[in-house]
């Protein structure tokens, strides 16, 4: 290391001054000096270049041992900050200029843009990976080895012995300095840059001074060797709690997963179960209904069939054939309420109990002709006047349901239509790929409470009104929902009422 300028101009002149005999002699000390320092810098140079050169070449063995199979891993994984941090490793290597990492899907990564130094060699290294004795290739490494680092170093050592040359005054001093700083001051500044870059990308960049290989170990080496195993200690105990944190966060996410899984789990069956109570509900209901309907609808007719039957079988009672013939045929009337009450309670059970219903195109038209067919002598019984619009459209669903639903709102028009009723059937396509089938009267209309209850169960339309059972309408529900449609009613603009029901059109 020189001294500073201010010292060695202050101590030059003070020698110029007291000794000019002494001046020549340094002045042809220096020049010999100098001619001498020349040679020995040219053959100097020349063997540092040669050394450096073969020095910078061996690294392509560096790379290819320490390297390659981290790369191997880190493809195979595809762990790409890893694959930065290695790629970032491998530039910052002496001598290395460009590298560039291409895997086998085309991916390429790149460090350090191409210099106007010679390239001194060209290396592609093919990235392997064994996966049980298996081998996979993931790739190639494309690394340049150039000259950079040696024209700097030869730059600073033609530097150094210029200097020295010019510092004869202080030639001891000066050989001195110089052979503490080529065996000592240079390595230990290698070692503090070397302590002041080690971070985490570089835990796997060794620490390798600038000395003959077949020189003798001394103080510098332990040094060094000391540094490089506790660069190696901190590159294992960084692996291991990377190995760590990875374990930890995979279980962590398979806790996570496991938690929503088994949340997903419990909140289905929260809903199957509310589910299920609702229709507990619902079925309880209607066995409570179902019983008011067998105790109270099927009372009266039962009560008066034993009545007449009492009266017929009575031995001490003569009854005229007029008088035996009205017994009959309220007997008669009864029993065919009685059947339209188990009919109903029949169709109504097997609605429920009907998981999947066969659904077929319908000619919706021709089941209402059918549906009024049905019910013309009540039709006749009320003088009522049945129309049907024009256009059918053809609906998915089950042709004896959808009559049964025909035959319920066709049946509660004629009752309840007014005197000589005038009832308008048809059906229409809505936006919603529905077919939309309807039964329009021109009656007196339903309150809006009525309208609350109207498909409910065994709620009768006309409550004062003893013909009728209740089940009608929610039967028609029941249907609608089971072939995917649904029912509701509508006052008409100018006046009665309309009770539709929407089914599937058919495609």
């Amino acid at each position: 290391m020189p001294l500073p300028w201010f010292t060695r101009n202050d101590t030059s002149s003070q020698i110029q001054q007291q000794h000019r005999l002494g001046f020549r002699i340094v002045f042809v000390v220096l020049a010999s000096t100098l001619l001498f320092a020349s040679l020995i810098s040219v053959v100097l140079i020349y063997r540092a270049y040669q050394a450096a050169v073969t020095d910078a070449k061996a690294q392509t063995l560096v790379i290819e041992k320490n390297y390659l199979p981290l790369l191997g891993a880190a493809l195979w994984s595809v762990d790409e900050p890893r694959i930065n941090a290695l790629l970032n490793s491998i530039a910052q290597m002496p001598h290395v200029g460009r590298v560039t990492l291409e895997d086998d899907i085309g991916t390429t990564w790149e460090r350090n843009a191409p210099t106007q130094n010679t390239t001194l060699a060209r290396t592609k290294f093919p990235i392997h990976y064994d996966d049980n004795g298996e081998t996979f290739l993931l790739g190639f490494l494309h690394a340049e080895t150039v000259n950079t680092h040696i024209i700097a170093n030869l730059q600073r050592t033609a530097q150094r012995i210029a200097l020295s040359t010019l510092s004869t005054l202080l030639i001891c001093a000066v050989f001195i300095l110089l052979i503490i700083h080529f065996r000592i001051s240079r390595h230990l500044e290698k070692m503090a840059r070397y302590a002041q870059a080690l971070d985490l990308t570089t835990l796997n960049t060794p620490l390798v001074l600038d000395r003959a290989s077949n020189h003798k170990p001394d103080e510098l080496d332990l040094v060094s060797e000391a540094i490089n195993h506790m660069r190696i200690r901190i590159r294992d105990d960084v692996e291991k709690r990377n190995k760590l944190l990875q374990e930890l966060t995979r279980h962590r996410e398979q806790l996570e997963l496991l938690v929503d899984e088994r949340t997903k789990d419990l909140r289905q069956q929260t809903h199957l179960l509310e589910q299920q109570a609702d229709a507990l509900r619902e079925q309880n209901r209607e066995l409570d209904a179902y019983a008011h309907t067998v105790a109270h609808d099927l009372k009266q007719p039962l009560t008066n069939m034993v009545a007449s039957t009492t009266l017929l079988n009575a031995e001490n009672l003569t009854l005229p054939d007029e008088k035996k013939k009205i017994l009959l045929g309220g007997m008669q009337r009864s029993a065919q309420k009685m059947q339209a009450i188990i009919e109903s309670l029949l169709l109504l059970a097997s609605v429920r109990q009907a998981d999947k219903i066969q659904r077929e195109p319908l000619d919706i038209g021709q089941i209402a002709h059918e549906a009024c067919n049905r019910l013309q002598p009540l039709a006749d019984k009320h003088h009522a006047n049945i129309q049907f619009n024009e256009n059918w459209p053809t609906a998915l669903g089950h042709e004896q349901w959808v009559e049964e639903v025909w035959v319920n709102y066709l049946s509660n028009a004629i009752k309840y239509g007014g005197t000589s009723p005038l009832i308008v059937m048809g059906a229409d396509t809505t936006q919603e790929g529905k077919v939309k089938c309807w039964v329009k009267d021109f009656g007196a209309g339903l309150t809006d409470e009525q309208q609350a209850e109207l498909f409910d169960l065994f709620v009768r339309f006309d409550k004062k009104s003893t013909d009728g059972h209740g089940l009608g309408l929610s039967i028609v529900k029941r249907i609608a929902h089971a072939l995917d449609g649904e029912v509701g009613y509508e006052r008409s603009d100018d006046g009665g009422s309309v009770f539709w029901f929407s089914l599937p059109t058919a495609k």
